[in-house]
């Protein structure tokens, strides 16, 4: 049990972390953004990346449909998938947001059964 466990959080491990790797890498390769903030927070259920962009931003369905662009969002979003969660995107001028959230329990095992026992405040 415990070894599936520490499997499962090291999958999650690598998909955050290829997600964060493609995100920054799209936000390099793509003009007009100066600023980028990687957040990664671990709440009493799930663990969530945060990618924000102030770029020029994009149309997101146009990306994750066309033929040929959007192919770094496309694995970003079927690396979540294989764990079954998703990706939330949210683009305009000005401001690109990558959200990806995975259920604790896949994603720390050990931390989740410490945040149970934590007594609410």
């Amino acid at each position: 049990m415990r070894i599936a466990a520490r499997e499962s959080a090291n999958t999650v491990n690598t998909v955050l972390f290829r997600i964060a790797q493609e995100a920054l890498s799209n936000i390099a390769r793509h003009p007009q953004a100066t600023r980028a903030a990687l957040t990664l927070d671990i709440a009493p259920h799930a663990v969530r990346l945060d990618i924000v962009d102030n770029g020029r931003g994009f149309d997101a369905h146009a990306a994750l449909t066309g033929p040929t662009s959007g192919i770094g969002l496309r694995n970003m979003r079927e690396r979540l998938d294989t764990l079954g969660d998703t990706l939330g995107i949210d683009s305009q001028v000005g401001r690109t947001a990558l959200i990806a959230t995975v259920p604790l329990q896949l994603a720390a095992p050990n931390l989740q059964a410490h945040a149970s026992a934590q007594p609410r405040i």
